[in-house]
């Protein structure tokens, strides 16, 4: 079962904002570049963990632990409406009780392209049991 959030649109205004907070100096991200800057895959990753909590499908979660396996795929660049799909894996208990939950987060376009996978590792409180 693969989950999937909903979007944000991706503006060069959002772009130029972060390479600036991010303190990106290397000329990909420079302002003279012909269409705009490229997302920094940094961006991409903060933008995909924001969209994962806003959706609501990961109530449960308490921690990212952490990310396995990051490919970017694809740049990121204004005008792009981006999603995130989320395949869960593997599930492990903890001593405390709660659930190491593995994760397949992929980021893509409206289009179904592929911008970044990753593997997520996140501690999430266990399923509440049924009421009776």
């Amino acid at each position: 079962m693969t989950l999937r959030t909903p979007p944000v649109e991706i503006t060069q205004p959002l772009i130029d904002g972060l390479v600036r907070l991010g303190g990106y100096t290397h000329p990909l991200f420079g302002p003279a570049r012909d269409g705009g800057a490229p997302m920094p895959g940094q961006g991409v990753l903060l933008l995909m963990g924001g969209l994962v909590e806003q959706s609501g499908l990961l109530d449960r979660a308490i921690a990212l632990l952490e990310l396995r396996e990051v490919r970017f795929l694809k740049m990121l660049t204004a005008g792009t409406s981006l999603h995130v799909e989320l395949a869960p894996g593997a599930a492990e208990p903890t001593s405390s009780g709660k659930i190491v939950q593995h994760y397949r987060w992929t980021a893509v376009d409206a289009g179904g392209g592929r911008i970044l996978e990753a593997r997520a590792l996140m501690l999430m409180h266990p399923p509440e049991a049924p009421s009776p």
